[in-house]
């Protein structure tokens, strides 16, 4: 969608072809059949530091479909009752966390100050990328520099599950250092979060295709490409599976690292784009829909520790919906534990863990639970794992990539796979 936005305003004559019925990838709405509600396939968030996808949004006219904390605050709770937070003061970066830090129930005082001291590690690194920090896991660097099990799982955690879709143990340290260092250590309010107030759908997706057909786009629903097609070993457009053919002088590849290896041509058959895109592993998401009769939760949402919760976000109160009941969303990141588990099996583990949570769910009565997986909803960024995110240009003519799996310097998010557009955008235009 940013791509097509970006070259239909240069001025290009712009196709865009979907295999879904509608746009939007991995960030999407659906209507509940049951309750009517438009549900979110996840519970996607951003942050003030997302300057793109802020842009994104504020050039489809939806940005006021969003809200933004003023200040970052990350409430995390626990079942035992001790409530806290993660949150942003008036003081200059990296001060501006102390405040909040210094009161935060979930670790001791030592646990703090060495928690403190690993911060201004991190910040203080020349070089991030380097390879002994992709080597090594985010978990081992944490335990080399006094961090333990604890500290690990009430405070990293908190920021690198959610961000990076896995453990500490499960991503490098480099990845996780661009996280902390863009969140946490550059500007007080890089990590102010922002989060959809209306469904997915309405705020890009839908708003997205209104904007590419007024700027003249085709957009072509409900199918896929089967390859790309050149000729004369550049490109020359791509061929529809089930038949057809768009003439094309130029092609955004904006496909996820699993399927691009199926529609490259055959001068790409051998290439380090195809073993790079083929070398991804994935990580899933399970999210759970969670209907209420009555009020539960007294907050717009918070982290949970001490529990599988993760993260519960009260979309009644987000969205305004009208009561009685309430509406929450429970958010699993790295996903591996109950990706297996069947609906039931999952809905009777977390309405046990929401009553264990939140006093006032006991005597409440579940009206509604849906869950919905994405087994691959993103890419992992392994310790040890190869350099595979290739940039917008290709060595093939006419050829750009986009996805948030390309070299956007950027975790798997939605500004990442914005910046992705842009930048396969700019490489089309330079090859006018």
């Amino acid at each position: 969608m940013a791509a097509a936005l970006r070259l239909a305003d240069a001025g290009r004559r712009v196709t865009l072809v979907e295999r879904r019925p509608y746009l939007g990838g991995r960030a999407y709405s659906f209507a509940d059949p049951e309750t009517g509600v438009q549900v979110d396939n996840g519970q996607h968030v951003f942050m003030r530091c997302c300057d793109a996808y802020v842009d994104f949004l504020r050039e489809l006219g939806t940005l006021d479909l969003t809200a933004m904390q003023p200040r970052l605050r990350v409430e995390a709770r626990s079942p035992s009752g001790k409530a806290g937070a993660i949150a942003a003061s008036r003081l200059p970066s990296p001060l501006h966390l102390l405040p909040s830090f210094a009161r935060y129930p979930h670790l001791g005082w030592r646990e703090k100050l060495r928690a403190a001291s690993a911060l201004r590690r991190i910040q203080r690194d020349p070089d991030p990328d380097r390879d002994e920090l992709r080597a090594a896991s985010f978990g081992e660097w944490l335990r080399r520099n006094g961090q333990n099990e604890r500290a690990v799982a009430n405070f990293w955690e908190l920021v690198a599950l959610p961000t990076l879709n896995d453990r500490c143990d499960d991503v490098s340290a480099s990845m996780a250092f661009t996280v902390f260092r863009i969140a946490l250590l550059q500007d007080p309010h890089a990590a102010d979060v922002g989060i959809a107030r209306a469904p997915l759908s309405d705020v890009m997706g839908a708003a997205a295709e209104r904007a590419l057909r007024e700027r003249g786009v085709d957009v072509v629903l409900g199918r896929s490409v089967a390859r790309i097609a050149t000729s004369g070993g550049a490109v020359a457009g791509v061929v529809l599976a089930g038949g057809g053919e768009v003439a094309a002088e130029r092609c955004v590849a904006a496909l996820p690292a699993w399927a691009l290896p199926d529609v490259l041509p055959d001068e790409l058959r051998d290439s380090a784009l195809r073993a790079a895109a083929a070398s991804h592993t994935f990580a899933p998401i399970v999210n759970l829909h969670v209907w209420v009769d009555r009020p539960v939760a007294d907050f717009t949402w918070a982290a949970f520790v001490d529990s599988p919760l993760q993260y519960v976000f009260n979309r009644t109160r987000i969205a305004g919906l009208p009561g009685p009941g309430e509406h929450l969303t429970v958010s699993l990141s790295g996903a591996w534990e109950w990706w297996p588990l069947t609906k039931e099996a999952l809905r009777e583990r977390f309405t046990a863990e929401l009553e264990r949570a939140l006093p006032a769910m006991r005597g409440a009565r579940v009206t509604r639970f849906v869950v919905v997986k994405e087994q691959r909803a993103t890419f992992r960024s392994p310790p040890g794992g190869p350099r595979n995110r290739p940039p917008a240009a290709t060595q093939l003519p006419g050829l750009a990539l986009a996805g948030d799996w390309t070299d956007t310097g950027w975790p798997a998010t939605m500004e990442g796979a914005v910046r992705s557009g842009n930048a396969a955008a700019e490489v089309i235009a330079a090859s006018a």
